[in-house]
């Protein structure tokens, strides 16, 4: 023992012991020197060589016996050396994670692995989905607005913990927004403050049941939300938005789910509305099955060519309907911020399971965005939205059509942040993707939305425009046509 460190004596023992251990020096069923022995031997008090020998217990490393003393434990620490350095990790993992997304500059996995082996071409027009333009976030209203609440509540609300459905006054401000924008009758009590989609449904499946409850989901649909539901174990039924509304509903009748998820104001990705005759038998479909619809309206704003349908919520008189919004498509999608809400008798239930909960989204966060609201910067951010979005899908849908309109198929509905882009050549998305790239086009794969591996639209990709300038579609589109068919 060195008395001239800093580092406790019980902690010099405690280090040397458990090295010994992991070494394998001292290997699963050695008896340790007794504690008053070893106490002697080192000239310390017992006390300091008991407080070590009850951290290795307590990590699991060794075990004590009645009249037995401690013993070395088996651990089965086949490489008991973890190296943290980076750069001198494995060739192996190194490999391993330039084929994911764990660690890099941020660029999706899959992306990235299209990208290591295509040529080496910069991205000069990027027609992502979902993101919005660089700079597009009010900095300065929500720096002002951060600052107000803080010097008139902060202070106080800074010190307590929230209410675990959200903060008071931000429900009373999306519930007057739905009611007046999307129809939706709803209590701001009904309305639960969430950090997202996915944990939204995630949390949301807690109230139902994997083992009987089967899920019937959109085919093609938003991969995210699938992910979510295989990952807990539902069973899904895929039905159908590709083909007629009737088989739309008979495949809702022959799946026997307890829960239906869909996006009936724009189908993520197809961009089809749902019809008012089929919303309503999709509600009286949820009525006589016992079952709750979950409606993600997440693109409500943007409609471009006729005004929006009513909603789901605001047709349900029997309260089959989860209403499902958010604030990425319009504020920030960095914010992770988006609400739900939930029929009386799921409510009751979900307070029940979530009685001792804390909130997921921070209070600071929130009230900040109330005020927003409050104050009216939130209309005006939705008209300046749509106002841009709409010449982006005018600009985009026009010069695909001039520069290649008898050589694709595009699907629209005059709605949404994206169009669906189909090679009448019957190319494979693969293909398309790659040749765009090499121009220095970004387009994107669509075979993730689809639950089973082969499809009837295998030759579409998704061309986004929520992110991409508009001085950027025109060129973007030309250099598309050049690499695609040369023109």
């Amino acid at each position: 023992m060195d008395h001239n460190l800093t580092c406790p004596l019980y902690r010099q023992i405690y280090d040397q012991v458990k090295q010994l251990i992991v070494s394998g020096a001292y290997p699963a069923g050695t008896k340790l020197m007794p504690i008053r022995k070893l106490a002697e031997e080192l000239t310390i008090s017992r006390n300091t060589v008991e407080a070590a020998y009850l951290q290795l217990s307590s990590e699991g490393y060794i075990s004590s016996r009645t009249g037995s003393g401690f013993t070395v434990e088996s651990l089965y620490l086949s490489n008991p050396v973890i190296q943290l350095d980076e750069n001198e990790s494995s060739e192996s993992f190194r490999l391993r994670l330039r084929q994911t997304a764990l660690w890099g500059d941020g660029t999706d996995g899959a992306e990235a692995s299209l990208a290591e082996s295509a040529p080496k071409v910069s991205t000069l027009y990027d027609f992502t989905y979902g993101n919005l333009e660089d700079n597009s976030f009010p900095s300065q209203v929500w720096r002002k607005l951060t600052a107000d609440v803080l010097m008139s509540e902060g202070s106080a609300k800074a010190s307590y913990y929230t209410d675990s459905l959200g903060e008071r006054g931000l429900r009373v401000q999306i519930a007057n927004y739905l009611h007046i924008h999307a129809g939706v009758n709803c209590h701001p009590a009904q309305v639960v403050i969430q950090g997202g989609t996915q944990p939204s449904l995630l949390n949301l499946l807690t109230l139902f049941d994997p083992l009987r409850d089967v899920i019937a989901m959109e085919q093609p649909g938003y991969d995210g939300v699938f992910s979510v539901f295989k990952n807990n174990r539902f069973k899904l039924f895929p039905i159908p938005v590709y083909k007629s509304n009737d088989d739309f509903i008979e495949a809702l009748y022959n799946s026997h789910a307890r829960l239906a998820y869909v996006t009936p104001s724009n189908q993520f990705p197809t961009g089809k509305t749902l019809p008012l005759a089929i919303r309503q038998r999709l509600l009286r479909w949820a009525n006589e099955e016992n079952a709750y619809i979950i409606e993600d309206d997440y693109c409500r704003e943007y409609r471009y060519n006729t005004g929006p349908l009513p909603s789901l919520q605001a047709l349900d008189h029997n309260n089959r309907v989860i209403y499902m919004g958010t604030f990425s498509k319009a504020l920030s999608p960095a914010l992770r911020l988006n609400y739900l809400v939930l029929p009386p008798d799921l409510l009751f239930e979900w307070n029940r399971q979530f009685d001792c909960n804390y909130a997921g989204v921070p209070w600071l966060t929130q009230a900040v965005l109330e005020e927003y609201m409050k104050q009216g910067y939130w209309d005006k951010r939705l008209r300046k939205m749509q106002t841009v979005n709409k010449r982006k899908y005018t600009l985009l849908k026009s010069v695909l059509q001039e520069r290649m309109g008898a050589k694709i198929d595009i699907r629209e509905s005059g709605s949404g942040l994206h169009l669906l882009v189909g090679d009448l050549m019957q190319r494979r998305q693969s293909d398309l993707v790659d040749l765009a790239r090499r121009e220095g086009v970004l387009v994107y794969n669509t075979n993730r939305y689809w639950i089973s591996s082969r499809h009837p639209m295998e030759n579409y990709v998704l061309v986004g425009f929520s992110a991409i300038p508009e001085c950027s579609i025109e060129p973007g589109i030309e250099a598309l046509a050049r690499a695609w068919y040369g023109l």
